[in-house]
Protein backbone atom coordinates (compact mmCIF):
# COMPACT_ATOMS: atom_id res chain seq x y z
CA UNK A 1 0.00 0.00 0.00
CA UNK A 2 1.45 3.14 -0.88
CA UNK A 3 0.33 7.08 -0.54
CA UNK A 4 -2.13 6.62 -3.44
CA UNK A 5 -3.64 3.78 -2.20
CA UNK A 6 -7.72 4.29 -1.36
CA UNK A 7 -8.01 0.72 -0.16
CA UNK A 8 -7.11 -2.48 -0.43
CA UNK A 9 -9.89 -5.24 -0.78
CA UNK A 10 -10.89 -9.11 -0.21
CA UNK A 11 -13.59 -10.48 -2.37
CA UNK A 12 -15.80 -12.98 -0.35
CA UNK A 13 -18.08 -14.77 -2.78
CA UNK A 14 -17.67 -14.78 -6.28
CA UNK A 15 -21.29 -15.93 -7.73
CA UNK A 16 -22.79 -13.60 -10.61
CA UNK A 17 -22.68 -9.87 -8.43
CA UNK A 18 -19.17 -10.86 -6.55
CA UNK A 19 -17.41 -11.33 -10.11
CA UNK A 20 -18.76 -8.28 -11.74
CA UNK A 21 -17.90 -6.56 -8.01
CA UNK A 22 -14.71 -7.75 -8.72
CA UNK A 23 -13.76 -7.21 -12.56
CA UNK A 24 -15.04 -3.10 -11.64
CA UNK A 25 -12.71 -3.11 -8.63
CA UNK A 26 -9.76 -3.85 -11.14
CA UNK A 27 -10.66 -0.86 -13.28
CA UNK A 28 -10.48 1.38 -10.31
CA UNK A 29 -7.65 3.53 -9.64
CA UNK A 30 -6.26 3.38 -5.53
CA UNK A 31 -7.79 0.35 -5.07
CA UNK A 32 -6.08 -3.13 -4.80
CA UNK A 33 -6.91 -6.52 -4.57
CA UNK A 34 -5.84 -8.81 -1.52
CA UNK A 35 -7.39 -11.98 -2.64
CA UNK A 36 -10.24 -13.61 -3.11
CA UNK A 37 -12.54 -16.70 -1.36
CA UNK A 38 -15.33 -18.87 -2.47
CA UNK A 39 -15.75 -22.57 -0.92
CA UNK A 40 -17.64 -23.55 -4.43
CA UNK A 41 -15.79 -26.79 -5.77
CA UNK A 42 -15.70 -24.82 -9.09
CA UNK A 43 -13.90 -21.76 -7.97
CA UNK A 44 -11.72 -22.67 -4.58
CA UNK A 45 -8.20 -22.96 -5.90
CA UNK A 46 -8.63 -21.77 -9.55
CA UNK A 47 -6.82 -17.87 -9.75
CA UNK A 48 -8.68 -14.85 -9.89
CA UNK A 49 -7.77 -13.83 -13.47
CA UNK A 50 -9.20 -17.05 -14.60
CA UNK A 51 -12.94 -16.64 -12.98
CA UNK A 52 -12.74 -12.54 -13.78
CA UNK A 53 -11.65 -12.65 -17.40
CA UNK A 54 -8.71 -10.79 -16.66
CA UNK A 55 -5.07 -10.52 -15.19
CA UNK A 56 -5.30 -11.09 -11.55
CA UNK A 57 -2.54 -13.33 -10.26
CA UNK A 58 -4.25 -15.16 -7.00
CA UNK A 59 -5.36 -18.07 -6.03
CA UNK A 60 -9.15 -18.28 -4.91
CA UNK A 61 -9.00 -19.63 -1.12
CA UNK A 62 -11.15 -22.32 0.00
CA UNK A 63 -12.58 -20.15 3.26
CA UNK A 64 -12.39 -16.93 4.65
CA UNK A 65 -10.40 -18.00 7.58
CA UNK A 66 -7.67 -19.38 5.12
CA UNK A 67 -8.13 -15.77 3.09
CA UNK A 68 -7.71 -13.70 5.88
CA UNK A 69 -5.05 -15.82 7.10
CA UNK A 70 -2.90 -15.23 3.78
CA UNK A 71 -3.27 -11.80 3.81
CA UNK A 72 -2.38 -11.15 7.50
CA UNK A 73 0.96 -9.81 6.68
CA UNK A 74 1.06 -5.81 6.91
CA UNK A 75 -2.74 -5.49 6.90
CA UNK A 76 -4.29 -1.77 7.37
CA UNK A 77 -6.82 0.67 8.50
CA UNK A 78 -8.28 0.99 4.70
CA UNK A 79 -8.86 -2.93 4.24
CA UNK A 80 -12.12 -3.81 3.16
CA UNK A 81 -14.10 -7.13 2.52
CA UNK A 82 -16.61 -7.20 -0.65
CA UNK A 83 -18.86 -9.13 0.79
CA UNK A 84 -21.52 -10.68 -1.86
CA UNK A 85 -22.82 -14.23 -0.32
CA UNK A 86 -26.41 -13.60 1.18
CA UNK A 87 -29.70 -11.43 1.58
CA UNK A 88 -30.69 -12.48 5.19
CA UNK A 89 -28.62 -10.69 8.26
CA UNK A 90 -28.74 -13.89 10.22
CA UNK A 91 -27.05 -16.35 7.96
CA UNK A 92 -24.91 -13.48 6.71
CA UNK A 93 -23.77 -12.22 10.58
CA UNK A 94 -21.02 -14.94 11.02
CA UNK A 95 -19.26 -13.93 7.76
CA UNK A 96 -19.54 -10.22 9.05
CA UNK A 97 -18.23 -10.40 12.42
CA UNK A 98 -15.15 -13.10 10.99
CA UNK A 99 -14.49 -10.63 8.65
CA UNK A 100 -14.47 -7.80 11.30
CA UNK A 101 -12.34 -9.40 14.04
CA UNK A 102 -9.39 -9.89 11.19
CA UNK A 103 -9.72 -6.65 10.92
CA UNK A 104 -11.83 -5.53 8.21
CA UNK A 105 -14.38 -2.76 7.04
CA UNK A 106 -17.31 -4.33 5.20
CA UNK A 107 -19.45 -3.29 2.27
CA UNK A 108 -22.19 -6.32 1.50
CA UNK A 109 -25.14 -6.37 -0.58
CA UNK A 110 -26.72 -8.16 2.20
CA UNK A 111 -30.40 -6.36 1.59
CA UNK A 112 -31.13 -6.90 5.45
CA UNK A 113 -28.05 -4.70 6.43
CA UNK A 114 -29.03 -1.91 4.73
CA UNK A 115 -31.34 -1.04 7.81
CA UNK A 116 -30.55 -3.99 10.32
CA UNK A 117 -31.84 -2.48 13.67
CA UNK A 118 -35.55 -3.02 11.75
CA UNK A 119 -35.28 -6.90 12.14
CA UNK A 120 -32.50 -7.79 13.90
CA UNK A 121 -31.82 -5.45 16.60
CA UNK A 122 -29.74 -7.93 18.95
CA UNK A 123 -27.61 -8.71 15.98
CA UNK A 124 -27.44 -5.32 14.90
CA UNK A 125 -25.84 -4.45 18.27
CA UNK A 126 -23.83 -6.90 18.38
CA UNK A 127 -22.26 -6.22 15.04
CA UNK A 128 -21.75 -2.44 15.89
CA UNK A 129 -20.52 -3.25 18.95
CA UNK A 130 -17.71 -5.72 17.73
CA UNK A 131 -17.15 -3.13 14.99
CA UNK A 132 -16.70 -0.14 16.87
CA UNK A 133 -13.99 -2.87 19.12
CA UNK A 134 -12.03 -3.00 15.81
CA UNK A 135 -12.23 0.10 14.40
CA UNK A 136 -13.77 -0.83 11.48
CA UNK A 137 -17.02 0.36 9.69
CA UNK A 138 -20.01 -1.96 8.24
CA UNK A 139 -22.63 -1.09 5.44
CA UNK A 140 -25.03 -2.96 3.17
CA UNK A 141 -25.52 -1.41 -0.26
CA UNK A 142 -26.66 -2.06 -3.51
CA UNK A 143 -29.58 -0.53 -6.30
CA UNK A 144 -32.45 -1.74 -4.40
CA UNK A 145 -32.08 -1.56 -0.97
CA UNK A 146 -29.13 1.41 -1.33
CA UNK A 147 -29.92 3.96 -4.08
CA UNK A 148 -33.48 4.10 -6.14
CA UNK A 149 -36.21 3.34 -3.21
CA UNK A 150 -34.20 4.83 -0.57
CA UNK A 151 -31.25 7.00 -1.20
CA UNK A 152 -32.36 8.60 -4.36
CA UNK A 153 -35.73 9.31 -2.94
CA UNK A 154 -34.37 10.84 0.16
CA UNK A 155 -32.07 13.08 -2.00
CA UNK A 156 -35.01 14.16 -3.65
CA UNK A 157 -36.62 15.05 -1.05
CA UNK A 158 -34.15 17.21 -0.10
CA UNK A 159 -35.31 19.82 -2.65
CA UNK A 160 -38.64 19.83 -0.71
CA UNK A 161 -39.71 22.84 2.24
CA UNK A 162 -42.13 19.88 3.44
CA UNK A 163 -43.06 16.72 2.57
CA UNK A 164 -46.98 14.80 2.85
CA UNK A 165 -45.75 11.63 0.93
CA UNK A 166 -43.74 9.61 -0.53
CA UNK A 167 -44.02 6.78 -3.42
CA UNK A 168 -41.50 4.44 -5.50
CA UNK A 169 -42.71 2.91 -7.78
CA UNK A 170 -39.86 0.34 -9.83
CA UNK A 171 -40.69 -1.78 -12.21
CA UNK A 172 -38.21 -4.46 -13.48
CA UNK A 173 -38.08 -6.23 -16.71
CA UNK A 174 -36.57 -10.23 -14.92
CA UNK A 175 -35.60 -11.42 -18.41
CA UNK A 176 -33.49 -9.31 -18.77
CA UNK A 177 -31.95 -9.98 -15.28
CA UNK A 178 -29.42 -12.69 -13.77
CA UNK A 179 -31.07 -16.42 -13.33
CA UNK A 180 -31.27 -16.15 -9.59
CA UNK A 181 -33.39 -13.11 -9.73
CA UNK A 182 -35.43 -14.69 -12.17
CA UNK A 183 -35.71 -17.71 -9.54
CA UNK A 184 -36.13 -15.10 -6.88
CA UNK A 185 -39.26 -13.83 -8.19
CA UNK A 186 -40.63 -17.07 -8.76
CA UNK A 187 -40.96 -16.88 -13.14
CA UNK A 188 -42.02 -20.28 -14.47
CA UNK A 189 -43.96 -21.27 -11.18
CA UNK A 190 -47.59 -22.08 -10.20
CA UNK A 191 -49.09 -19.79 -8.54
CA UNK A 192 -49.49 -22.36 -5.63
CA UNK A 193 -45.72 -22.88 -5.85
CA UNK A 194 -45.46 -19.43 -5.92
CA UNK A 195 -47.67 -18.52 -2.34
CA UNK A 196 -45.62 -21.57 -1.27
CA UNK A 197 -42.24 -19.68 -1.62
CA UNK A 198 -43.02 -16.72 -0.65
CA UNK A 199 -44.78 -18.37 2.85
CA UNK A 200 -41.29 -20.26 3.28
CA UNK A 201 -39.34 -16.73 2.67
CA UNK A 202 -37.45 -18.50 -0.61
CA UNK A 203 -39.48 -15.87 -2.65
CA UNK A 204 -39.87 -11.89 -2.72
CA UNK A 205 -37.39 -8.87 -2.97
CA UNK A 206 -35.37 -8.62 0.38
CA UNK A 207 -34.84 -5.47 1.58
CA UNK A 208 -38.08 -3.01 0.89
CA UNK A 209 -39.00 -2.79 4.53
CA UNK A 210 -35.84 -1.69 5.23
CA UNK A 211 -36.17 0.93 2.42
CA UNK A 212 -39.22 1.91 3.56
CA UNK A 213 -38.03 2.68 7.22
CA UNK A 214 -34.86 4.45 6.13
CA UNK A 215 -37.20 6.88 4.07
CA UNK A 216 -39.16 7.27 7.06
CA UNK A 217 -36.40 8.00 9.26
CA UNK A 218 -35.36 9.87 6.78
CA UNK A 219 -38.26 12.16 6.40
CA UNK A 220 -38.67 12.35 10.72
CA UNK A 221 -42.18 10.48 9.90
CA UNK A 222 -42.63 8.75 13.52
CA UNK A 223 -43.24 4.20 12.53
CA UNK A 224 -46.53 3.26 13.87
CA UNK A 225 -46.33 0.43 11.24
CA UNK A 226 -44.89 -1.13 8.53
CA UNK A 227 -46.56 -3.68 6.07
CA UNK A 228 -45.64 -5.47 3.46
CA UNK A 229 -47.80 -7.71 1.01
CA UNK A 230 -46.08 -9.88 -2.06
CA UNK A 231 -48.75 -10.89 -4.68
CA UNK A 232 -47.57 -12.92 -7.89
CA UNK A 233 -47.63 -11.19 -11.47
CA UNK A 234 -49.47 -14.44 -13.48
CA UNK A 235 -49.22 -14.46 -17.50
CA UNK A 236 -51.76 -13.94 -19.46
CA UNK A 237 -50.02 -15.70 -22.47
CA UNK A 238 -46.97 -16.68 -23.30
CA UNK A 239 -44.47 -14.63 -22.17
CA UNK A 240 -40.21 -14.72 -22.68
CA UNK A 241 -40.96 -18.71 -22.09
CA UNK A 242 -43.19 -18.39 -19.74
CA UNK A 243 -46.53 -20.21 -20.30
CA UNK A 244 -50.04 -18.72 -19.83
CA UNK A 245 -51.61 -19.45 -16.16
CA UNK A 246 -48.16 -19.65 -15.18
CA UNK A 247 -46.19 -17.01 -12.55
CA UNK A 248 -43.94 -13.80 -14.64
CA UNK A 249 -43.03 -12.52 -11.15
CA UNK A 250 -44.31 -10.29 -7.97
CA UNK A 251 -46.20 -7.38 -7.21
CA UNK A 252 -44.43 -6.65 -3.64
CA UNK A 253 -45.38 -3.06 -1.57
CA UNK A 254 -43.78 -2.05 1.65
CA UNK A 255 -46.04 1.18 3.12
CA UNK A 256 -45.15 2.92 6.28
CA UNK A 257 -48.38 4.27 8.41
CA UNK A 258 -47.10 6.94 10.48
CA UNK A 259 -49.60 9.94 12.29
CA UNK A 260 -52.80 7.79 11.25
CA UNK A 261 -51.88 7.35 7.57
CA UNK A 262 -49.98 6.10 5.07
CA UNK A 263 -46.57 8.25 4.50
CA UNK A 264 -44.36 6.17 2.77
CA UNK A 265 -45.09 3.69 -0.11
CA UNK A 266 -42.85 1.17 -2.03
CA UNK A 267 -44.30 -0.49 -5.10
CA UNK A 268 -42.13 -3.06 -6.51
CA UNK A 269 -42.81 -5.21 -9.61
CA UNK A 270 -40.49 -7.73 -11.13
CA UNK A 271 -41.73 -9.87 -13.70
CA UNK A 272 -40.31 -11.52 -16.76
CA UNK A 273 -41.92 -9.03 -19.63
CA UNK A 274 -42.25 -5.82 -18.10
CA UNK A 275 -40.93 -2.19 -19.21
CA UNK A 276 -38.81 -1.16 -16.71
CA UNK A 277 -38.63 2.29 -15.26
CA UNK A 278 -38.06 4.15 -11.34
CA UNK A 279 -40.04 6.74 -10.55
CA UNK A 280 -40.29 8.90 -7.07
CA UNK A 281 -43.46 10.85 -6.36
CA UNK A 282 -43.36 13.26 -3.46
CA UNK A 283 -46.68 14.89 -2.03
CA UNK A 284 -44.95 18.29 -1.40
CA UNK A 285 -43.81 21.53 -1.40
CA UNK A 286 -42.52 21.34 -3.92
CA UNK A 287 -44.04 18.67 -5.24
CA UNK A 288 -41.63 16.21 -7.09
CA UNK A 289 -42.16 13.85 -9.70
CA UNK A 290 -38.57 11.80 -11.16
CA UNK A 291 -38.92 9.11 -13.55
CA UNK A 292 -35.88 7.15 -15.16
CA UNK A 293 -37.12 5.59 -18.37
CA UNK A 294 -35.77 2.15 -18.38
CA UNK A 295 -34.95 2.48 -14.54
CA UNK A 296 -31.67 1.56 -13.18
CA UNK A 297 -29.59 -1.66 -14.15
CA UNK A 298 -30.10 -3.65 -11.08
CA UNK A 299 -27.01 -5.92 -11.51
CA UNK A 300 -24.80 -3.43 -13.03
CA UNK A 301 -26.01 -0.46 -10.58
CA UNK A 302 -25.65 -2.76 -7.77
CA UNK A 303 -22.21 -3.52 -8.65
CA UNK A 304 -21.46 0.29 -8.72
CA UNK A 305 -23.25 1.24 -5.34
CA UNK A 306 -20.79 -1.39 -3.74
CA UNK A 307 -17.50 -0.34 -5.24
CA UNK A 308 -18.58 3.30 -5.36
CA UNK A 309 -18.64 2.96 -1.23
CA UNK A 310 -15.42 1.58 -0.48
CA UNK A 311 -13.47 5.00 0.18
CA UNK A 312 -16.19 6.26 1.74
CA UNK A 313 -16.51 3.34 4.33
CA UNK A 314 -12.79 3.42 4.96
CA UNK A 315 -13.09 7.04 6.06
CA UNK A 316 -16.90 6.44 7.83
CA UNK A 317 -16.57 6.06 11.99
CA UNK A 318 -16.55 2.68 13.27
CA UNK A 319 -19.50 0.25 13.92
CA UNK A 320 -22.73 -0.07 11.88
CA UNK A 321 -23.74 2.51 9.24
CA UNK A 322 -26.08 2.66 6.33
CA UNK A 323 -26.38 4.61 3.42
CA UNK A 324 -28.50 7.78 4.82
CA UNK A 325 -25.61 8.05 7.61
CA UNK A 326 -22.79 8.63 5.07
CA UNK A 327 -22.02 11.31 2.61
CA UNK A 328 -23.56 10.56 -0.52
CA UNK A 329 -21.08 9.03 -2.39
CA UNK A 330 -20.68 9.09 -6.33
CA UNK A 331 -18.10 7.84 -9.12
CA UNK A 332 -14.75 6.37 -7.95
CA UNK A 333 -12.17 7.53 -10.54
CA UNK A 334 -11.59 4.84 -13.50
CA UNK A 335 -7.64 3.72 -14.11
Amino acid sequence: MDDRTIARVALVGLGPIGVEVGRAVLGRSGIEILGAADPAPDKAGRMLGELLGVDAAFPVAPSTRALYSLTAAGRGKRDVVLLCTGSRLESVAPQILEAVEAGFHVVSTCEELSFPDLKHGELTRKIDAAAKEHGVAILGTGVNPGLVMDRLALAAASACVTVEKLKVTRVVDAAKRRGPLRAKVGAGLSKEEFESGVASRRLGHVGLTESAAMIAVGLGFPIDEISETIEPVLADKETEGVAMGRVRGLHQIARVRAMGEIKVELDLTMAVGEKGFDRIEIQGDPPVNLTVEGGFHGDRATVGCVVNAVPFVVEAPAGVQTVVTLPLFGLLPQR
